[in-house]
């Protein structure tokens, strides 16, 4: 499957994009569940109110010409799914939980795909931490987390988190706040 439908944004200024993974329909209801768990234990909802789905984020990018991205995201469909495995639940001090796959040689060749077709583009600006060798593979389950909500959402990780093999099986484009994916790509 693939669609592509670029909206037009108002402001003169650069608007985030990012590259993410998506996951077959057992590991999303996992990692869903994740996200339930922390949003039921902490209170914070930011994850769920902004329908933010679970995914890798595999490069994040602000652009002011958004034109052709699609056209440049769709030479990711040569890609191959892939397993991974997500042994480690972690903090972003002070506001995200995450958990961490393992990362491999195929999820590391994704991530060097991605920025090689990316970094050719003269109108993109890729965020320092999605670059080769500064790219920290995670899945966010909470963000926005307060002091005693991050403590409540290690908690509940204590009581829900077990290991998980999955698979990722598709790329998106999207834009940001609200998370909406402008571009799919399933993979081989």
């Amino acid at each position: 499957m693939e669609f592509c439908n670029i909206v037009e944004t108002k402001s003169k200024g650069e608007k985030m994009y990012l590259i993410s993974a998506y996951f077959d329909e057992h590991t999303t209801r996992q990692l869903q569940r994740f996200i339930d768990a922390v949003a039921q234990n902490t209170g914070n909802t930011y994850m769920i109110d902004n329908n933010v789905p679970p995914h890798l984020t595999i490069s994040s990018f602000e652009t002011r010409n958004p034109q052709n991205l699609c056209d440049d995201f769709v030479k990711l469909s040569e890609l191959e799914s892939h397993d991974i495995n997500i042994f480690s639940v972690g903090e972003f001090l002070p506001y995200v939980i995450y958990v961490t796959p393992v990362l491999d040689l195929h999820l590391q060749q994704t991530a060097e795909k991605v920025y090689n077709i990316l970094a050719v583009r003269e109108d993109v600006t890729i965020n320092r931490c999605y670059k080769p060798y500064s790219w920290f593979p995670h899945i966010t389950l909470g963000k926005k987390l307060e002091k005693e909500q991050m403590i409540a959402a290690v908690r509940a990780m204590q009581t829900h988190f077990t290991p998980l093999k999955g698979k990722i099986v598709r790329l998106g484009l999207a834009q940001t706040n609200p998370h909406r994916d402008i571009c799919t790509v399933d993979l081989k």
